[in-house]
């Protein structure tokens, strides 16, 4: 049986596709592999394979790692389990010499904590070859609603071995540090049997001026910033982008 959390993951994340082809377009302008950070049960790294690109996809959940694996099998994929967010990871001693893309979609980086991102970039330049671009995708809040609480957008269904899963975003709570994405998941049983959980996901508040500064503390050069529009029932995102130097 499918992993608890692979299904979850698949649920609120697998549909996702609005940031699909900037990073498909970033693939292509940067040539050469594509390290992806928080790569997830696929959705990213797996596009990117399908067109061509090598992939080294990083993932720190085991559960996830090896269905990535073996979503994988076949494509141009390298997946190494490992944490990205440790002071010393070892994700880096498996990246090729001559990396010119390291993307982190999905608002992963907001999962991060100052000093957290503090040691993944310096991973990152560690790993960069010179000129080589870091991508990192952050909420727009432009595109919240100002209350302190945001609409939040439609519910993700799947059916999966005879199982119904059901996640309902309730809100997006803005406080000064943190957003808060609540959500109501429930899943019923091919005999009609009910369990409902609240989840929470929370992402730090970090601006794009403020990612800029921490890019170029850590070596890298800021370079523009790219917009994805999600449409109208979520939040879009903006796509920082550092260069090494």
């Amino acid at each position: 049986m499918t992993a608890r959390e692979v299904i979850w993951h698949d649920v609120e994340n697998g549909s996702y596709a609005a940031d699909l082809p900037l990073w498909e377009q970033l693939a292509r302008e940067a040539g050469g592999t594509v390290v992806e950070l928080g790569a997830g049960s696929g959705r990213v790294t797996l596009h990117l394979a399908r067109a061509g690109y090598e992939v080294l996809a990083v993932e720190r959940d085991p559960e996830l790692a090896e269905e990535l694996e073996r979503r994988g099998e076949g494509l141009p994929i390298h997946v190494v389990a490992a944490d990205f967010v440790l002071a010393d990871p070892p994700w880096p001693q498996s990246a090729p010499e001559n990396a010119r893309l390291v993307i982190a979609p999905l608002q992963v980086f907001q999962l991060l904590d100052e000093r957290e991102r503090c040691h993944v970039l310096a991973a990152v330049t560690e790993v960069l070859t010179s000129g080589g671009r870091f991508a990192v995708a952050l909420v727009d809040e432009t595109t919240l609603a100002d209350e302190g609480v945001a609409a939040a957008p439609q519910p993700d269904m799947r059916e999966l071995e005879g199982w119904v899963y059901y996640s309902e975003p309730l809100w997006v709570q803005v406080s000064d540090r943190s957003l808060r994405v609540r959500r109501l998941r429930e899943r019923v049983s091919p005999r009609g049997d009910l369990v409902r959980r609240v989840h929470d996901d929370l992402l730090h508040r970090v601006s794009p001026e403020q990612l800029a500064e921490e890019t170029e503390r850590a070596g890298l050069r800021p370079l523009e910033r790219r917009r994805v529009s999600s449409g109208s029932d979520e939040a879009d995102s903006v796509v920082v982008l550092a260069e090494r130097r």
